[in-house]
């Protein structure tokens, strides 16, 4: 049976053999924002040396439907994302971004290769998409031409004109929040954008941009973890599903008291050891076994060196990690030399 959707000219019908194949897929990532709300750049204030965009950039590269990489960004932050793709395992380019975000997309479209058919548009503050929820909602624009992943609101939502009072409440069961990715048959996007642009409008999602046209937008229900950093408490759980270290924090009290009390015991047993030996005539029998001893607990005070160590840059983390939830620093990230985008660090963002 002929798989259905709506085809590449928008008509019900067969859907096109191109749109049925894996496509190679364009990425515009949208890093062109102020971070107002913030106070900071959340995109490149580094905590223990990454950055958002890192992080995020790098679950987009292990995609295997994405070939190529667009990112807009403000004139303040080029020279950063030009050291921070200097390692990238894919071709990344880099545009100037717009006043207004469509001005940004639009100027990410048309600096991707024109060979790809399918396009993304990702907030690089949506740093947790995966290479999983990028098939899903590939999938669904191949069928429709557009397609946006979100899920249904579960608040109650109240209208308001003023701010202050409540207007009327939302029949929130035909309400859905929506986010990034969203993917497009790329003629369609760069159609809708010219009649937006041309009757000198605004949209604040490239949806938007697609339902101006008749369009219309398949919607992918997802569930997970997708949060767009934008406030404080955004920021602090965001850091925290980077560096999931709380129950290894607990762990390492504990194992740093058992390291503590083992570092005495060795001690004691060095000393010890070292009486035995100055004691002992060389041609004793149990010269050999106080020699073995002795090696041994020399080893076993090496290994508590060790494990103290271990121990001062598991705390040194711990501290960077708080100093980052709670009083993140803005400075310039460092360069890809630093361990910026490696393919080794893109497979294990991926889980791969």
């Amino acid at each position: 049976m002929a798989e259905t959707g709506v085809d590449m000219t928008g008509n019900e019908g067969e859907t096109p053999a191109a749109a049925r194949v894996a496509a190679d897929l364009g990425v515009v990532l949208a890093a062109a924002g102020s971070s107002q709300r913030l106070g900071f750049d959340k995109l490149f204030t580094p905590v223990l040396g990454k950055t958002v965009f890192q992080e995020g950039l790098a679950q987009i590269l292990a995609s295997p439907r994405v070939a190529e990489v667009v990112v807009a960004v403000p004139p303040a932050n080029e020279e950063t994302v030009r050291r921070l793709i200097e390692n990238s395992p894919k071709p990344i380019r880099v545009v100037l971004g717009g006043a207004e975000r469509q001005d940004s997309v639009i100027a990410g479209l048309s600096a991707l290769d024109p060979s790809l058919e399918y396009v993304m548009i990702q907030d690089a503050a949506r740093p947790f998409v995966t290479s999983e929820l990028i098939e899903r909602v590939l999938e669904a624009a191949r069928i429709h031409g557009a397609a946006v992943c979100g899920h249904p609101v579960v608040d109650t939502l109240k209208e308001t004109e003023d701010g202050q009072t409540v207007l009327r409440t939302v029949d929130r069961s035909r309400v859905w929040a929506v986010q990034t990715p969203q993917i497009f048959y790329r003629p369609f996007l760069v159609e809708a954008y010219a009649a937006i642009n041309a009757g000198g409008h605004a949209v604040t999602d490239d949806t938007a941009a697609m339902e101006a046209m008749g369009r219309p937008v398949a919607l992918v229900r997802h569930d997970d973890l997708n949060l767009k950093i934008t406030r404080k408490a955004d920021w602090e759980v965001g850091i925290r599903e980077f560096f999931p270290i709380e129950e290894d924090i607990k762990i390492a009290g504990d194992l740093r008291k058992l390291v503590h009390d083992f570092s005495n015991q060795v001690t004691s047993l060095l000393g010890f050891a070292y009486l035995l030996d100055a004691d002992c005539p060389e041609d004793s029998p149990l010269k050999n076994s106080i020699n073995c001893l002795n090696e041994s607990v020399q080893k076993c005070h090496e290994i508590t060196l060790t494990l103290q160590r271990y121990g001062r840059e598991f705390h040194a983390k711990k501290t960077g990690l708080q100093q980052g939830i709670s009083n993140p620093v803005p400075k310039v990230a460092p360069k890809a030399a630093d361990g910026a985008l490696t393919p080794e660090e893109i497979a294990r963002l991926s889980g791969s």
